[in-house]
């Protein structure tokens, strides 16, 4: 790992250092709770983050290449420092809005623009590799931001909460100053407008990628986001099932993705994709402990590798010029995936079981990952 370019580290800690703070934020409807918002207000303001996210990546992405990834992860940093405070000033649900899509804007340009930050700093040699250690650096800030985030709300406060939150950005702001942005005096940037985004997106080769990672965010968020619930009906809980992931997908992003060879890669990412949606088929099976942790190592095993390996086709050995917008849509698809594919999926749950939801689920992602397959072929 430390054979990697000193950027490409630095870049991957300040990430590592930004998604604290906004994974602590899994913690705002505690705090949303205390000032007695209603169900649906806390719904409306958590999911706006992600709302915003996903529909200003086209804008943000095109400003990152244009005007620099550092300069736009600079203010990226800024923007949620800032209001991670301000939280703390308010009590207004209007206000908290504001908060919340400014927080989804600065997640899409902080995350796209240390993405490509870490790619451009990264031999091509290096960059499968390489990014899966990058995204491992995404896995465990789920566990500290929250963890100590409600150990200090419960003994301190929530300002000291909000404090304790904005000092990892403010920390990664210190990194990123150390981090430039490659090539970038090689790069043509004043023709870079906003409808190449879609000019990038609409690329065969990219198309199929993000088709791909699309399917597998599908499986991804279906699972996150109902897990918890489906096991309490179950009188199960699904803290071990968190333990596993965590530990299993850094493991293999860290130490494994070598073994993996560049040849025939986006074929070996759809047998990963095909054993990845054949687990969520088989997911209301469980009914004990050992069920639970049988599903969590071939779940997270079979998951663990696509995202990094997407990346890797996607952004290729001469992409610096577009990399922002690259890593944009990837992660735009991403956030569609885990927002979109949850809401339609959580309906069907809602209307049927289950059961029912895990496998149509299942059989949409097979029948894309076979459909890709074919394609390929």
């Amino acid at each position: 790992m430390f054979n990697l370019n000193r950027k490409f580290l630095l870049s991957t800690l300040a990430n590592c250092l930004f998604f604290i703070n906004f994974s602590s934020f899994f913690l705002l409807p505690l705090f949303l709770d205390n000032l007695d918002f209603q169900k649906y207000e806390i719904g409306i303001l958590m999911g706006s983050f992600g709302i915003s996210s996903i529909f200003l990546t086209p804008i943000t992405s095109t400003l990152i290449d244009k005007y620099g990834k550092k300069l736009l992860g600079i203010i990226a940093l800024f923007v949620m420092i800032s209001t991670s405070l301000l939280f703390a000033f308010s009590e207004s649900f209007y206000v908290f809005m504001i908060l919340r899509i400014f927080q989804g804007a600065s997640f899409s340009i902080f995350f796209n623009s240390s993405s490509a930050l870490a790619s451009d700093n990264l031999e091509e040699s290096q960059r499968k590799r390489g990014l899966s250690i990058y995204y491992s650096s995404t896995i465990f800030p789920y566990f500290i931001g929250p963890y100590f985030g409600e150990y200090i709300i419960i003994n301190f406060g929530y300002l000291y909460f909000f404090i304790f939150s904005a000092i990892f950005s403010i920390l990664a702001l210190i990194i990123l100053y150390q981090v430039d942005d490659g090539e970038k005096l090689n790069m043509t940037r004043e023709n870079i407008n906003f409808n190449d985004f879609f000019k990038l997106v609409n690329d065969s080769n990219s198309k199929k990628l993000l088709i791909t990672n699309f399917l597998s965010s599908t499986g991804f968020g279906v699972i996150m986001n109902f897990i918890a619930i489906f096991l309490k009906s179950k009188d199960l809980k699904a803290g071990i099932f968190f333990v596993i992931y965590s530990v299993t997908v850094t493991i293999f992003r860290l130490f494994l993705s070598d073994l993996f060879s560049e040849k025939n890669l986006f074929k070996k990412v759809l047998l990963m994709l095909a054993l990845f949606s054949t687990s969520i088929f088989f997911m209301s099976l469980i009914d004990s402990i050992l069920f639970i942790i049988i599903f969590s190592i071939i779940f997270s095993s079979t998951y663990a590798l696509i995202y990094p390996f997407v990346s890797n086709l996607l952004v290729g050995p001469k992409s610096q010029s577009n990399s922002g917008r690259l890593f944009g849509a990837l992660n735009a698809t991403f956030g569609l995936g885990v927002h979109l594919m949850t809401f339609v999926f959580g309906y069907i749950i809602h209307i049927y079981d289950f059961n029912i939801g895990f496998k149509i689920a299942s059989i949409f992602i097979l029948l894309g990952t076979f459909l890709l397959y074919l394609k390929e072929k």
